[in-house]
C-alpha cells in the first residue's frame, strides 16, 4: 500500500482522530486541485472516519464513501515493526480509485492496459513485483492498485519525478499516463 518508513514507535501516531482525517482530507483536495485532478464529479464523495479494519488503512467504494479506519491491523503491525504509514498517502492512494470510478473514462483506454498490464478493473497480478516496474509491492497485485499507488506518489511529489526513478522507464510511463490523465480530468463531461 502506500509509502512506509522507519519511525520512533509513537503509539498516538497510528491512531486516527476525526481531525486528523479532515486536515489531511483537505490537503490531499488541494493537491489534488492545483494539479488537475479534481473534478465535479468528485464532490459529493464522502471521506469517512470508521472504528476499525483488521486488514487495510482504507478503502473506497463505489457507493461514493471512502473509509479510513482510527484503529486497522496495518497500522498496529506498524507499531510493532516501527513503520509509518502517512494518512495523506492512504488519502492519495484512495482519491484516486474514486476519480477513476468516477470519471471511468480517463482509466478504461488502450493506453491504461498499455501502460499497467491490464484492465483497470482486473483482479488479477499482471506482473512479479520488480522495483524497477513498481512504485511499490502493493503496486503489483493489480492493475487499479499500480495506477493508485503511481498517483499518490505523483500527487505527494507534485508532479515532479524524483532523481530516482529517472532511469527506470516502466514507472516513467506509468507517472506519464498520470501525467496525461490530469490534462483531462476537466475536459471529461
Amino acid at each position: 500500500m502506500p509509502f512506509i518508513r522507519k519511525t520512533p514507535r509513537r503509539p498516538s501516531r497510528h491512531v486516527i482522530t476525526l481531525s486528523d482525517l479532515t486536515t489531511a482530507n483537505w490537503q490531499v483536495i488541494d493537491e489534488m486541485d492545483k494539479l488537475g485532478f479534481w473534478h465535479e464529479r468528485l464532490e459529493d464523495i464522502d471521506v469517512c472516519l470508521v472504528p476499525v479494519s483488521f486488514a487495510c488503512y482504507g478503502w473506497f467504494l463505489p457507493d461514493g464513501h471512502i473509509h479510513i479506519p482510527a484503529v486497522t491491523g496495518a497500522h498496529l503491525s506498524d507499531l510493532i515493526t516501527g513503520h509509518h504509514t502517512r494518512l495523506t498517502d492512504v488519502l492519495r492512494h484512495e482519491w484516486s480509485h474514486a476519480l477513476a470510478d468516477r470519471c471511468p473514462e480517463l482509466v478504461e483506454t488502450k493506453r491504461f492496459v498499455r501502460t499497467f498490464g491490464g484492465r483497470y478493473e482486473s483482479p488479477h497480478p499482471v506482473w512479479e513485483y520488480h522495483p524497477d516496474q513498481h512504485l511499490t509491492k502493493y503496486a503489483a497485485s493489480q492493475p487499479c492498485e499500480d495506477f493508485a499507488e503511481t498517483f499518490h506518489h505523483y500527487l505527494r511529489h507534485k508532479g515532479r519525478l524524483p532523481v530516482r526513478l529517472a532511469n527506470k522507464p516502466t514507472i516513467i510511463r506509468k507517472w506519464e499516463f498520470i501525467e496525461w490523465m490530469a490534462g483531462r480530468v476537466s475536459k471529461t463531461g
